[in-house]
């Protein structure tokens, strides 16, 4: 087959043509790059840069087409040329890439510097109806006409695309920049508000702009854009009446954005795009992030002023959570309001008629009939001496979230709201009536911030505040060990947004942390609802699980249980049983003077064969089981691991693997602190020994080794109380306890289990002897006066033991040859010093 004469009308991008044959048909020759010159491509090839501007040379010239090959040549060369892998260089962009907030600084610098300006540039591409240029061969410049409105929904047809590749792609222009306009983003739940450079564009090759702008002319006619108001007030008398001919013509012909005929753009969305949508966020009184089925839009009543607190808390109250229809008025650049889906309430009327707000006089989308109309309402609201125009405006809040400022008013509130508990309980005692609401205090839900916190304000006392919703985990905190684990944080930031942000709640105030100046306590939707309770949700859902047994309401257990059994949120994940067991298993509790009402007593107590594996102190040793194959594997797995370096820096709680010391073999660990040079203690977490380690002997602890949950469950005997680690003979005591105890096999059986730390309490007894209590361990402790019998413990078995106690402290052996520990009355503390992660 032999060549066909055709015309190159225009580069798409480099080795990518766009030709018209002599059958007038218009075909795209070669692959190109995709995405060549755009805001999201910014790194390019060198030598396809150059080979672009070459090409660009050949448009409007004569070529021979083969159709079976894709050929395309100019007296028989070829000009589909091979691109070499070369050096990447980084064009400059005056524009937002990816809507990153740090870099609007760069368009507002860039229009301080060029305002009524002119340069000229190449149009290279297009995003929506964002237009990019190329200029002095190593910057970008995105804009938007500023005389003309280039729809969004009409682009979306292949006849923009097709117009611009034939016609203006790779052409040059005359911009002058005119200013900025504000376009707002949703950008992972942070609504970012950015600007875009606006300009006044002629094609370089037009000579006469009194005539008419061809660029303009041409989007205008095929129903892709419309004049806008700066248009009609700044064109050239004769381009403005040529561009309105033409935009008369697209709405008789029913093209692009006027499919509906001379219907105006109001009618158009409301008969063929009306917008539904649930109110999230009330940014200000008369600005609203509005929820679709696809989006988060950003909508501004532009055409009414008003300002206040009292009045976005009255916006809040009407709005929050309701449904919306989403309506444009105006004609040119449309404008957009609300109406509630319920009564089809006018929300800037009912801002009006409420005394909040008042019309824009002269606004260009507002008539003359309605503004006398808003301005009416705005009379008989100050007459009524409502809204603004009260002489009562009460809504004042003061902020005490502030780290050093808020504390000494923070503890106030405490103490107010623990006076007012004690205060119904004494009142329940004298009455004999219940208590109903569990001292539910109203709170606003102004702010969710990240790792599970929020701002609220308290209405009693008008104040707002630092909460964390007590007795649930965050799942950050294992984010060094497994990053991905952060995306069920976000999802539970995102469900706690559309679910409280700004709305009314009811709290329980549990506890004031003053070093934190942090509230904590439950969240309910409703008051006197416990099936309200947000934290049932967050269970249900996977994206939290319960972290200490101290006062949670059984239906946790069973949420959590569903959640995990659906594979919900972050039980999808194979570490998540990895990650509970770990956190439970974890000691947090610094001091406890007294554990009674803390215990959780184990019934039909079972025995268990086990291995002490490490005895860090008399008040901490670790315990496994005795055989388990499939731990054996797992172990035989993680040994012949290879070491992946961990991310820098390492921080203290990081799970990961490393090499212990002692055997030079590979094990399961968690980092406990870090030291200078690259140095770390660590906890081997499946055996409760810590080792300190170099940088170069740890590495990533892979999902696959998480399967199996950690091993050393961390213990103290039961029915005693041991020298602490601040008592001078912790030390001798603590070797005597490794004598005894350290890599012995016992029957070991839970009596039972401190709720707050989830520490165990056993009973050792060799396995030789007989399950009795005189065989124990725990009874050996105690004649050889290294604990004494714990009379916190309402039922203490040990107690049949007592004249071994005796008998050790008339001995003076042991912790008995201590002043401190000769009266009964003198007990020692529990400090337990572990380390937190």
């Amino acid at each position: 087959m032999a060549f066909q004469p055709c015309k190159i009308l225009s580069l798409i991008s480099p080795n990518q043509f766009l030709i018209q044959t002599q059958q007038q048909k218009t075909i795209i020759v070669g692959n190109g790059i995709p995405n060549f010159l755009t805001r999201s491509k910014l790194n390019i090839n060198q030598k396809a840069l150059d080979i672009y501007f070459q090409q660009l040379q050949l448009v409007n010239k004569e070529a021979s087409y083969l159709t079976k090959t894709n050929q395309l040549q100019i007296n028989g060369k070829d000009l589909l040329q091979e691109i070499p892998n070369e050096t990447e260089i980084h064009l400059k962009l005056i524009g937002i890439q990816n809507e990153e907030p740090n870099q609007t600084q760069i368009v507002l610098d860039f229009i301080k510097q060029y305002r009524n300006k002119t340069i000229d540039a190449i149009l290279v591409s297009s995003e929506g109806n964002i237009l990019n240029f190329l200029y002095n061969k190593d910057t970008i410049i995105s804009l938007i006409p500023n005389a003309i409105f280039i729809d969004e929904f009409a682009i979306q047809e292949q006849g923009y695309s097709k117009l611009l590749q034939k016609e203006w792609l790779n052409r040059e222009f005359s911009i002058t920049f005119k200013g900025t306009q504000i376009m707002t983003v949703n950008n992972q739940r942070n609504y970012i508000h950015f600007p875009i450079l606006k300009a006044d564009l002629y094609p370089t090759s037009q000579k006469n702009n009194e005539l008419g702008n061809q660029f303009y002319s041409s989007l205008i006619q095929n129903g892709f854009a419309y004049i806008t108001d700066w248009g009609k007030m700044n064109l050239p008398q004769n381009s403005f009446q040529l561009l309105f001919l033409n935009q008369e013509e697209a709405k008789k012909n029913n093209l692009g954005l006027w499919k509906n005929g001379e219907l105006d753009r109001k009618m158009l969305n409301s008969v063929s795009s009306q917008i539904t949508g649930q109110i999230v966020e009330i940014i200000e009184a008369n600005q609203y992030l509005v929820k679709t089925d696809k989006e988060i839009l950003t909508i501004k009543l532009d055409r009414i002023f008003i300002e206040g607190l009292e009045a976005k808390e009255f916006a809040r109250k009407l709005l929050i959570g309701k449904k919306v229809n989403i309506l444009e008025v105006g004609d040119n650049m449309p404008l957009q309001t609300i109406q509630l889906c319920d009564n089809n309430l006018d929300i800037e009327e009912e801002l009006i008629v409420n005394g909040w707000a008042t019309a824009k006089e002269n606004h260009p989308q507002l008539s003359k009939y309605k503004f006398q109309q808003f301005k009416q309402m705005n009379l008989q609201a100050k007459q009524k001496k409502i809204g603004q125009y009260s002489p009562e405006l009460t809504w004042r809040i003061e902020d005490q979230t502030d780290q050093k400022q808020g504390k000494s008013v923070n503890e106030i509130i405490w103490s107010s709201i623990q006076r007012d508990i004690q205060s119904q309980q004494q009142s329940a005692v004298s009455t004999g009536i219940a208590i109903k609401d569990d001292n539910q205090l109203e709170v606003l839900i102004d702010k969710i911030l990240p790792n599970g916190q929020f701002i609220i304000t308290i209405l009693k006392f008008h104040t707002m505040v630092k909460f964390t919703i007590q007795g649930i985990a965050k799942l950050s905190e294992f984010e060094t060990s497994f990053p991905n684990v952060t995306k069920y944080e976000e999802q539970r930031q995102q469900f706690s947004y559309y679910v409280l942000m700004q709305r009314n709640a009811w709290i329980h105030f549990e506890s004031f942390n003053i070093e934190e100046n942090m509230f904590y306590g439950k969240i309910y939707e409703k008051k006197n609802n416990k099936d309200t309770d947000f934290t049932l949700q967050l269970l249900k859902l996977g994206l939290t699980f319960i972290k200490t047994n101290t006062d949670f309401y059984s239906k946790y257990e069973e949420a959590q249980k569903e959640a995990e059994k659906q594979k919900k949120g972050f039980w999808n994940e194979s570490y998540a049983q990895f990650i509970i067991d770990y956190s439970q298993n974890k000691q947090t509790l610094k001091k406890q003077k007294s554990n009674q009402g803390n215990i959780q007593r184990i019934e039909n107590q079972q025995i268990q064969k086990v291995i002490v594996t490490a005895v860090n102190d008399c008040n901490e040793f670790y315990i496994k089981k005795e055989s388990n194959p499939e731990f054996e594997d797992l172990e035989i797995q993680i040994e012949n691991a290879q070491l992946n370096p961990l991310k820098k820096p390492v921080k203290k709680g990081t799970l990961c693997l490393a090499r212990f010391s002692e055997d030079n073999r590979i094990y399961r660990a968690q980092v406990l602190q870090a030291f200078k040079n690259d140095k770390f203690l660590i906890k081997f977490i499946d055996y409760g020994n810590n080792d300190e380690v170099n940088y170069q002997d740890m590495g990533i602890l892979p999902a696959q080794f998480t399967n199996i949950p950690l091993q050393a469950k961390m213990c103290s005997l039961a029915y005693l109380r041991v020298p602490p680690s601040s008592h001078e003979y912790a030390q001798e005591a603590s070797d005597q306890f490794r004598e005894l105890l350290l890599d012995q096999q016992f029957d070991s059986k839970i009596a039972y289990i401190e709720k707050q730390s989830n520490r165990q309490f056993v009973t050792l007894q060799p396995q030789d002897q007989p399950d009795e209590l005189k065989f124990t361990i725990n009874k050996i402790v105690l004649e050889k006066g290294l604990g004494r019998i714990d009379n916190r413990i309402l039922y203490n078995p040990l107690k049949e033991f007592k004249n071994f106690e005796i008998e050790a402290k008339a001995n003076g052996i042991g912790i008995w040859g201590f002043d401190d520990c000769l009266e009964d009355e003198k007990q020692f503390e529990d400090e337990y010093d572990y380390y937190d992660s």
